[in-house]
């Protein structure tokens, strides 16, 4: 519940169209990568507008003394493997694939279709679970998300995006390495939105990419998303994910 809007953050996309189902016997292979999560929430929130009020009242964790703020704290991991099925490349460069993660503890998910851009949008059957670490993986498995063409001299290239609801993106992308299409990249992405809580995402990633076969390998994300609700309260999340690719039914032997 309090780490839904990391998702709206992960998915934002260009299009509100949803994927259409296509048959299992159009399926190109399956990625297989084992994965680790974990959030981690601050809050400071108003319970009462009289700064007088006991803050310990009304279920807050620990308050300042007369000053009706509380703060809360949450804490959430889990691991296990994450599987991808690629069902469809679409001419654009696009995939149309199936996603399902299998934790040990709670995040479970039956595989929900979704649409994936090179250009990092996500879009994903809207009822389905999808859950913020598949999401990390999503945005990097188009087959142009690595687009020779437009990379400038130092091997870098942007995303830069703003929606009509207030949300601004701006993602760069290095390729810090290149031996012979292992590649290792590096994204910086921020994300804000306007209005309500001003929202603000941080996303510092690792990625480890096979050009040659066209697919992430590992992936090292680390998120912090804040929300100043000014008077209301504050709130900070963090979010680390890692994936690593375990198999790959579409390498060639």
């Amino acid at each position: 519940m309090i780490f839904s809007r990391y998702v709206a953050v992960l998915a934002v996309a260009a299009v509100t169209a949803t994927p259409t189902a296509a048959g299992a016997d159009t399926t190109l292979g399956q990625l297989v990568y084992n994965f680790t999560y974990s959030a981690s929430q601050s809050i400071t929130a108003r319970d009462s507008s009289n700064s007088l009020e006991n803050p310990n009242e009304g279920g807050g964790i620990s308050g300042g003394s007369n000053s009706g703020m509380s703060h809360y704290a949450g804490n959430l991991t889990d691991k296990g493997t994450m599987t991808v099925t690629v069902v469809k490349k679409q001419p654009d460069g696009a995939l149309v694939v199936m996603i399902g993660e299998q934790g040990e503890n709670i995040r479970r998910a039956s595989p929900a279709e979704c649409v994936v851009y090179g250009n990092t949008h996500v879009i994903c059957d809207p009822n389905k679970t999808v859950y913020t670490e598949e999401y990390t993986l999503l945005r990097f498995l188009a087959s142009n998300f690595v687009d020779p063409s437009q990379l400038d001299a130092s091997r870098h290239w942007s995303i830069v995006e703003s929606s009509g609801d207030g949300m601004s993106v701006r993602a760069d992308y290095t390729i810090d390495s290149n031996n012979s299409g292992i590649m290792q990249i590096g994204e910086k992405r921020s994300v804000k939105e306007s209005g309500a809580g001003h929202l603000t995402t941080d996303i510092e990633t690792k990625i480890g990419y096979d050009f040659t076969r066209l697919v992430p390998t590992s992936v090292d994300e680390y998120a912090t998303q804040y929300t100043d609700s000014g008077i209301s309260g504050t709130s900070k999340t963090t979010y680390q994910t890692t994936l690593q690719l375990v198999s790959d039914s579409m390498a060639k032997t």
